[in-house]
Formats: C-alpha cells, structure tokens, sequence
C-alpha cells in the first residue's frame, strides 16, 4: 500500500470557468497582505465571516451591517470621486471605499462621522445593511454594480481628513461649474 493509498479521496469537481474566475480573483486580493485579506473589517462589523467568503466564493455580495465596528459616508458619485482624489492628493491613507451605481461610501472609524454635516453626504445609519463586493472586484470590474475604489485591508479613512476633503471636493466643483 502506498501513501496515497492510505489517504482518503475526494470525488473530483467540476468548476465552470466562472468558478475559476472568482478563486483567481479571491486569490489575488490575497496579494497585498502576505497572502492573507484581512477579516478585521468584516469580524468587526459583527456579520459572519465565514458567511461572507462563501457568499464571495459563490460570486454574491455580502451584506454587512454598518455602525458596528465602522461607520459608512455615503456622498454622491462625482463629488465622492473627487474627494477620493483629494485625499490621495493631500497624503492621506485611505481605507476602504465602494463605489455603486449613485454613491460613493467610504468607511470611517466609529464615531468619527458623528457630527457629519456637509450637504449631498449622510452617514449610514447604524444596523443598514452595506452590500459588498470580494476585495479583488476593484473598480473597473464591478459585481452587481458595485466595486472598491480602494479595497479593504488594513486601516479606515480618518472621519477628518474625509470631511476636509470632501468639502475641498465641492468647493472645486463649484468653481468649475460642475455637480
């Protein structure tokens, strides 16, 4: 009896290309955290991480609960852009932010948007379900109609810098004349 013998077998499977697609792109997410994607984020919020991989592994979006372990800024897709760009112009770490058909939502510490009150931007309330892509579906590529603009790992935007920001995005679309 060889080894192999004596070690149990698994029927093989059958994996569409689909299939095959969606592990490749989990993998790659893996890229930048010494082969790990970090969990913190989904632990944190209080949903199931084992849940949300297998929702991701079956190419669904998750649904994690916002207020929790983070707090969510939703803006409005253009001027969210900008302000995305003007923290990256600016220096500023950001974490994770998701990009959907009307808005873009960025997460923040808790507690950090509680006093959030800049027109054309709300913060999630407590408990809403936030549906999200794998980390691996970056913009352009979308799931749904969502996608990352930046991707979750290991940090959050500072509330702060996001409200500074977001203001010096729409002090620059006023000055262009754009909305």
């Amino acid at each position: 009896m060889t080894t192999n013998d004596a070690l149990p077998q698994s029927a093989p499977t059958a994996r569409s290309t689909q299939d095959h697609i969606r592990r490749a792109h989990l993998a790659e997410a893996a890229g930048g955290f010494d082969g790990f994607v970090s969990l913190d984020w989904i632990r944190d919020s209080g949903a199931s991480v084992t849940q949300t991989l297998a929702l991701w592994d079956q190419g669904q979006l998750a649904e994690l609960p916002t207020g929790r372990g983070w707090d969510v800024v939703r803006m409005e897709r253009s001027r969210g852009w900008r302000t995305v760009t003007a923290l990256r112009t600016a220096g500023v770490e950001v974490g994770p932010v998701l990009h959907t058909e009307a808005h873009v939502e960025v997460l923040v510490p808790l507690g950090s948007a509680a006093e959030w009150d800049q027109d054309d931007a709300t913060v999630v309330a407590e408990g809403e379900l936030l549906r999200v892509p794998p980390p691996a579906v970056v913009v352009p590529h979308t799931l749904n109609a969502r996608s990352w603009i930046v991707p979750p790992g290991t940090s959050l935007t500072d509330g702060t810098a996001l409200y500074e920001a977001f203001a010096a995005a729409g002090a620059s679309m006023a000055m262009d004349g754009t909305r």
